[in-house]
């Protein structure tokens, strides 16, 4: 009888590959001591809607508290919480003056939000940072472009 000589080709290198990738893997997620655990934290920032009619600030402070929606679903755990308004200023006959008839909306809004090892703040499907450009929206509410203005993220455990 004679013997075969075992010979090696690529698809036995790659299937050999795939078995050691997949003990690796299983080993370090079976022995592995680092586990991640959900953590959460508060977020409250202000948005800003400029240049609108006063009619619109009145109409809105009856929509607020109200609950941010994104791609047609509510978060609950996302609320406009506070509206005011700042003049806005206009040049007229080289001096600047309060135009009586619009104003800029400052917008507050509070929620939960997961803390994750790499830091991207989505709220309502929508990433949270100062000068980001987002649409502000609840059931009875739209604003597009409101500008992020400022940005406070708290851990729970911290509050």
């Amino acid at each position: 009888m004679s013997q075969k000589k075992w010979k090696f080709n690529v698809i036995d290198v790659i299937v050999l590959v795939l078995i050691v990738a997949v003990a690796v893997l299983l080993i370090m997620k079976f022995t592995g001591s680092e586990t991640y655990e959900a953590q959460y934290g508060t977020i409250r920032y202000t948005v800003i809607v400029e240049d609108q009619p006063i009619e619109v600030y009145e109409g809105v402070q009856q929509y607020v508290p109200g609950a941010l929606m994104a791609s047609g679903a509510r978060y609950d755990d996302q609320q406009i919480v506070a509206v005011s308004a700042e003049p806005v200023m206009v040049c007229s006959n080289g001096e600047w003056v309060e135009d009586p008839s619009h104003v800029n909306l400052i917008f507050t809004v509070e929620g939960t939000v997961e803390i994750t090892p790499v830091m991207t703040t989505t709220v309502a499907t929508q990433e949270i940072r100062v000068g980001r450009e987002m649409i502000l929206k609840t059931e009875y509410l739209e604003f597009d472009p409101a500008v992020v203005t400022s940005v406070e993220i708290t851990k729970l455990d911290e509050a």
